[in-house]
């Protein structure tokens, strides 16, 4: 290379001087060191983009922020405390008792509420709402419906007080709500009572009832609902937040009781449909459901999140906690939490988002350090 290059400044300096009869020696040398200072300089520069990109890597990665978590956090208690008011009510009587927070579990919202601020008052609200659903188990004169199981507040209750009621209610919906001898149904329009017939059968079995019959078949249900859904795309009235509750059900089967090996392909499958079919960019929601297109719900955004959260965490694929974090941030803008419903809707599960969203950024960055 260095021959190369006196031979072509030779070459040029002979020309030069044919035309400006100037010494050849010293024109030589001056191009000579023309070619010097260009090779220094270029050096240099090489020397500080390599030495700046170092820097940079050796930096530590910042994780990510979860968006809008402050406004969750202070939602959770304005409109929680709200919900802490509302009025007793016996859901026996009252027609419109699904619009009120015992639904989706409201005793377990304030439970975790309680756990996530610090602050036991929580925990008296949690009491009042779980006995108001207590009492309904136990007073009904038939099996409780499909859609009405919740355990989680129950065995938390149980946990906490050593309540034997509490004990035998969450008994009582393992054995007597409806769908539990059959492990919910093979059909999806069943995925909700398959779901939850699942969650009781886990939450007897946390508090020492040995494992349900029917479980492992309510496992093969709701992934075949999965597969009814984006495989065989055979159901034309799909609801988003209906696959939200199976992947719920089915990651407490997997982190409780066995990875099955489907599971997480299942549910990586259907948030990748899921995103492409039914989410609506402008609105920051999916669908209420596929009869409707273009109807969105933000309400329900926190049912289907944590799926999202639950992916990043096991594949750390930065892609779900991105669209997660879309879901996410999009629930806490616009949902309405006036409704002690919806309000549960959006506690009764994102408290996993959070966790689980946290765990996979912690990851992330021990990986990169």
């Amino acid at each position: 290379m260095v021959t190369f290059f006196i031979s072509f400044i030779t070459d040029k300096t002979e020309k030069l001087c044919i035309f400006t009869q100037i010494n050849s020696a010293n024109i030589f040398y001056i191009m000579l060191k023309i070619l010097l200072l260009s090779i220094l300089l270029t050096s240099s520069s090489l020397t500080q983009i390599l030495q700046a990109q170092n820097r940079n890597k050796s930096l530590p990665d910042k994780p990510v922020p979860i968006p809008e978590l402050q406004a969750w956090e202070e939602n959770m208690k304005s409109f929680g405390l709200k919900h802490t008011k509302e009025r007793t009510i016996s859901i026996l009587d009252d027609p419109r008792g699904e619009s009120y927070v015992w639904y989706y579990d409201g005793p377990r919202v304030f439970y975790q509420i309680a756990d996530y601020t610090g602050d036991d008052n929580w925990r008296t609200t949690a009491e009042k709402v779980l006995k108001i659903y207590r009492d309904y188990i136990f007073a009904l004169e038939r099996p409780v419906p499909g859609w009405r199981v919740f355990p989680h507040g129950l065995y938390t209750h149980y946990q906490v007080t050593g309540d034997e009621k509490s004990r035998e209610a969450v008994l009582h919906l393992r054995e007597k709500s409806a769908f539990a001898s059959a492990g919910g149904g093979p059909h999806e329009k069943l995925s909700r009572e398959t779901a939850y017939c699942i969650n009781a059968y886990l939450t007897a079995e946390a508090i020492g009832q040995p494992r349900h019959p029917k479980l492992e078949q309510a496992v093969d249900y709701a992934l075949g609902h999965i597969e009814q859904w984006f495989v065989h795309n055979t159901s034309e009235n799909w609801a988003p937040f209906m696959f939200g509750l199976t992947c719920e059900a089915l990651i407490s089967y997997y982190n409780q009781v066995k990875q099955d090996p489907r599971i997480l392909p299942a549910i990586k499958l259907g948030i990748d449909e899921c995103w492409k079919r039914a989410w609506i960019d402008e609105k920051q929601a999916f669908f209420y459901r596929a009869n409707n297109p273009a109807g969105a719900s933000p309400t329900l955004n926190q049912l289907i999140a944590p799926a999202y959260a639950w992916v990043y965490l096991l594949t750390g694929d930065t892609t779900y906690r991105e669209r997660g974090d879309k879901i996410f941030a999009g629930g806490v803008r616009f949902s309405y939490l006036d409704g002690g419903k919806q309000f549960s809707q959006n506690y009764r599960w994102s408290f996993d988002y959070v966790k689980w969203r946290t765990e996979a950024e912690n990851i992330r960055i021990g990986k990169q350090n």
